[in-house]
């Protein structure tokens, strides 16, 4: 059995970048793609490189930090501009997935309630709300499928109408343990 830090990720963070399996490669190729900049993050979305409700929204969350961490401004409400700015621009990339207008505009919302934090401050809010987002899907997705396990007998057959595996999520998927 694998450990947890050996489980399969399709969306990482690290080390300032973002790497996604790159979906249209599958199941022929796999094939891993770092995203170093908000249009990265649009293209990867648009292309459908990334799919699957929740793994689009994390990495729009990610992507959202991709496109502010460089603005240089002092001021809250330029900040904040540039940031709607940039948060409209991912949400273009696929108009109609909730989870990506879900977790652009959550972030919104925090920085909006934290607006008498230093630009430096938000910017770190910001990579740490993404952060958080990814987490959350991991712990969620972890307990539907421990909680889910206890339901169905053992050999049942589940048949599921779209991607509920790890690559639609941030790790475990919406309907494994």
């Amino acid at each position: 059995m694998q450990s947890e830090n050996q489980l399969y990720q399709s969306i990482q963070w690290k080390d300032d970048q973002l790497t996604i399996i790159d979906q249209t490669k599958l199941p022929g190729k796999e094939e891993y793609i770092e995203l170093k900049t908000a249009e990265d993050v649009w293209e990867a979305i648009r292309a459908l490189k990334v799919r699957g409700a929740p793994a689009i929204g994390i990495t729009g969350a990610y992507g959202l930090y991709l496109a502010v961490r460089g603005v240089e401004t002092d001021r809250f409400d330029e900040f904040i501009s540039e940031s709607k700015k940039a948060a409209d621009y991912l949400n273009s990339s696929r108009p109609t997935a909730v989870n990506l207008s879900w977790a652009l505009s959550h972030i919104l919302k925090k920085l909006d309630e934290k607006k008498e934090l230093p630009v430096s401050a938000l910017k770190d809010l910001i990579l740490q709300t993404a952060i958080e987002i990814h987490d959350e899907d991991r712990q969620l997705c972890r307990q539907i499928g421990e909680h889910g396990q206890e339901l169905i007998p053992d050999g049942a057959r589940i048949l599921t109408h779209c991607n509920t595996g790890g690559l639609a999520t941030g790790q475990y998927g919406t309907a494994f343990r």
